[in-house]
């Protein structure tokens, strides 16, 4: 005798838990997808206007699908380190969390608008620099120096890994000046040996360096 079909459950009941998940699942399947209201209802198994009855506005929702992904990171620095070993390790977790979400770095800043769930997550940094010293205008001029230098590394190797951007430089040396192409061309070798985490821990080191100058 066949069994009946069994009775396919309910849905999950929606909820700002629910919606956020759905969100973090797409971004573990499809990390440089772009991130929309529609994918996120979609993997929810909901209509985009229910995610508004948890969700005040857009810019709530993405804040706290920011949120929900940066609170995965290690951003808090070991408390044990000095502070070189805390930047070290703060700036290098940022690096290697966002491009594990590139989706996300559209969400940081949108229409003028930069996200708390951003700005707590990268307030760590301030406490590293004064365990440095730094004080003041030093303090946060420093901060906003290593945060835009970090995140436009970020930013550029989540576009286009730096083995491409070098392959590109190279494919267009043909058609650059004679003057550019006489000083481009000699470091391309020294380029191509490099490749996303040398060239930042480049950056970091040369930071550290930086930074007794700042203080």
């Amino acid at each position: 005798m066949t069994s009946p079909p069994r009775r396919r459950g309910r849905p999950a009941r929606l909820s700002r838990e629910s919606i956020l998940e759905a969100a973090q699942a797409l971004l573990e399947r499809d990390p440089h997808e772009p991130l929309t209201v529609a994918r996120i209802a979609e993997e929810a198994g909901a209509v985009p206007a229910a995610l508004y009855r948890h969700f005040e506005s857009l810019d709530e929702l993405l804040d706290g699908v920011l949120a929900q992904v940066l609170g995965t990171a290690s951003l808090e620095p070991p408390a044990r380190a000095g502070w070189p070993a805390q930047l070290r390790a703060w700036m290098t977790s940022l690096r290697a969390h966002l491009l594990r979400y590139p989706a996300v770095l559209p969400l940081i800043g949108r229409l003028g608008r930069t996200s708390p769930a951003w700005l707590d997550a990268t307030s760590p940094l301030i406490a590293i620099l004064e365990r440095a010293g730094l004080r003041g205008a030093a303090l946060a001029r420093t901060h906003l120096w290593i945060l835009e230098t970090t995140m436009g590394l970020v930013m550029q190797e989540a576009s286009l890994a730096l083995p491409d951007q070098i392959g590109a430089a190279r494919a267009s040396l043909a058609e650059m000046s004679e003057a550019g192409r006489a000083r481009l061309a000699p470091l391309v070798p020294h380029l191509a040996k490099l490749d996303g985490d040398a060239f930042f821990d480049f950056v970091v080191e040369r930071t550290l360096a930086a930074l007794p100058a700042h203080s």
